[in-house]
């Protein structure tokens, strides 16, 4: 009598192997190729850096045929922190930089705090106008579109440098009330310092970004200079 065969079935692979197979190979496929030449790549950013970012940031970034632009640009900026003043002590709303200082006569303690304020938005904005090369003469002299391009791109790049800097006296708020590390959630006190700097952070984009692009609108080609003259200036 022949004995039953046994036949052996291999069991196919389970559900956690196939996501664990998926798994090695999503890490493969996001694996990042550092074969190519680090000196290389290394020595084309200093390139960059010393040509074209260093470039921004010289004199000669700034058009001969507007060289006060920037102070225009400045006092725009100051002047908006003014009306944001006015704005506040009217609506009863005082940010914490309109802290009084001297005498009280019909606001006038109001108005130093505001220009200091607002001097700082324009050192803020002049950078990032000069990062986006918002004073060569295209930025003002050539087409609209281009006006306004290069003012958004400066003004991203001062956006960027404000929030550095709120983050940093954000900060020293936390260190000089001894609240630890400024983390949102971390304590009451500490989330009244952070919504407080969020809110005025958002008052300043939003009020230099009108200002500036209701300015730069007006400034384009308002030179008397023909514009199918525009000079090649050095990108």
């Amino acid at each position: 009598m022949r004995a039953p065969r046994v036949t052996h079935t291999r069991a196919g692979p389970s559900k956690s192997d196939k996501k664990a197979s998926q798994d090695a190979q999503d890490e493969d496929d996001a694996f990042i190729d550092l074969s190519v030449d680090v000196e290389k790549e290394f020595k084309r950013g200093l390139e960059f850096g010393n040509t074209e970012v260093r470039a921004r940031f010289r004199p000669e970034a700034i058009s001969e045929v507007d060289r006060g632009l920037p102070i225009a640009d400045s006092l725009v900026a100051v002047s908006a922190q003014v009306l944001v003043a006015v704005a506040a002590l009217s609506a009863g709303n005082i940010p914490s930089w309109l802290a009084p200082i001297g005498p009280r006569w019909r606001g006038l303690a109001y108005l130093l705090p505001a220009i200091v304020h607002g001097a700082k938005l324009a050192s803020v904005w002049v950078v990032g106008g000069l990062a986006g090369k918002a004073y060569e003469r295209k930025a003002f002299d050539g087409t609209f579109r281009e006006a306004m391009r290069r003012t958004v791109s400066g003004g991203c790049f001062a956006v960027g440098l404000l929030i550095f800097i709120t983050q940093i006296e954000v900060a020293h708020k936390f260190h000089d009330l001894g609240l630890g590390d400024p983390v949102l959630g971390s304590s009451p006190e500490g989330d009244l310092v952070i919504n407080g700097a969020l809110s005025e952070l958002l008052v300043d984009i939003f009020s230099e970004a009108g200002a500036l692009l209701t300015w730069r609108a007006i400034r384009w080609n308002t030179s008397p200079t023909d514009p199918a003259s525009l000079l090649e200036e050095e990108e």
